[in-house]
């Protein structure tokens, strides 16, 4: 089963569109705090991780741009001169990429993707290896030494998703956010998908 394309996604800092996002996304959109947490407090723990792929691949060229994991090239080469530069030294820039649907009262509410480069994984940040079906978020959250960056955010087709779901999307939006986690000054990025189905669900809305 293909990737989901997120590198065409317009991602912006959050205040630039904060008065554009819908008010009941907002609030989760521009929470700070564990996601994770939050959402089995929502849910009454109802909770769990389907792993949909973890496994070493080739990082999309916005989220290599997104990590900084790569060396600045000149401002008048093109995206496409610039991805490949960075695929003709792939072999720097692979990364752990874990995909996974968050489910919550047997629905799934958020699609979670993370990238972590093979750099950074080092020392005990190789734990993160071993997650299975265990959230990332309460890892993260868990860890002394962690700290976060801001959000960007963007919005997408939820129909996107439909290879991974059983009961498909149509016309519906799905807003999503992504920002940098440092274990140990290493980044992971983080890109969490809030799907159509979750308004509405919680006693929140």
């Amino acid at each position: 089963m293909p990737f989901i394309d997120f590198s065409g996604l317009p991602w912006k800092p959050r205040h630039y569109l904060k008065q554009q996002i819908p008010e009941p996304w907002r609030d989760w959109l521009l929470d700070s705090g564990s996601l994770t947490q939050r959402l089995k407090h929502e849910f009454d723990g109802d909770f769990r991780v389907q792993v949909i792929r973890h496994g070493t691949f080739m990082p999309t060229y916005s989220e290599l741009k997104f990590l900084n994991n790569y060396e600045q090239s000149k401002a008048t080469s093109t995206s496409a001169e610039l991805a490949g530069s960075f695929r003709s030294r792939h072999c720097s820039k692979m990364a752990s990429i874990r995909e996974v649907l968050l489910i919550c009262g047997g629905r799934p509410r958020v699609f979670a993707r993370s990238v972590l480069p093979h750099s950074s994984l080092i020392g005990t940040n190789r734990e993160l290896l071993q997650l299975g079906s265990k959230p990332l978020g309460e890892f993260l959250f868990n860890h002394p030494g962690m700290r976060r960056g801001p959000f960007e955010v963007a919005e997408l087709p939820a129909r996107q998703f439909n290879p991974h779901l059983v009961e498909k999307y149509s016309d519906e939006t799905a807003w999503g956010r992504r920002s940098l986690f440092y274990l140990h000054e290493k980044s992971i990025s983080v890109c969490e998908i809030f799907l159509p189905d979750l308004s509405g669900q919680t006693e929140k809305f």
